[in-house]
């Protein structure tokens, strides 16, 4: 009895030869390198796009702020030719100011000035306004008496002036230079001058 050839590497009949190039099959992870570096790149560009969105909205924003102010420094021109014509003025008042102050600062102490200037007036005269330029000072005020009451009383107020020693060491003359009637009945203005001697050489 003869008996079948046996093969010894006992192969079945359901094998086959396995043909597969291993380094081109699919990844068979659950998330794959492909698939990383996609949402990687992706989220990369939406954060680029959220940025370049914020910086728009930054310059947007900047560029209405600069309008608006341009908007309000233009309505407000008038105000700003008023200011800069009001400083120009004051400019010109304070260098006459300054000049006089020059011309009067050696003789004249205008604290000392004041002290005898108040040291005999009646206490119904007020003094209301101070002036002086190149030839002396000017001194406006007002009294609440009648015609005659003020004429009085303002005349003794300017021989009291004169007959200070410390003025007459200042002034060659003191003289009543206004004297009418105010906006009212009962309100007499006056002015009295105080003219500077010369400066000595």
């Amino acid at each position: 009895m003869s008996s079948k050839g046996h093969d010894p590497i006992g192969l079945t009949p359901h094998w086959h030869l396995d043909c597969r190039i291993e380094s081109e099959l699919p990844e068979d992870n659950v998330i794959g390198k492909r698939f990383v570096i996609n949402t990687l790149f992706g989220a990369v560009a939406v954060a680029a796009l959220l940025f370049a969105g914020w910086l728009g909205y930054l310059d947007l924003s900047t560029r209405h702020e600069i309008h608006d102010w341009e908007q309000r420094i233009g309505d407000n021109q008038g105000e700003v030719r008023d200011i800069k014509r009001m400083q120009g003025e004051y400019a010109v008042e304070a260098a006459k100011i300054d000049e006089a102050y020059k011309l009067i600062r050696p003789q004249l102490s205008v604290y000392d000035f004041l002290i005898n200037l108040g040291r005999t007036r009646p206490p119904q005269l007020v003094i209301d306004a101070i002036e002086w330029n190149d030839s002396g000072v000017f001194v406006h005020g007002s009294i609440h008496e009648t015609s005659e009451r003020s004429s009085l009383l303002v005349g003794n107020y300017v021989k009291a002036l004169g007959r200070e020693e410390k003025m007459a060491a200042l002034f060659r003359e003191i003289r009543l230079t206004g004297f009418d009637r105010g906006s009212t009945n009962d309100v007499i203005n006056f002015e009295i001058a105080f003219y500077l001697k010369a400066p000595k050489t």
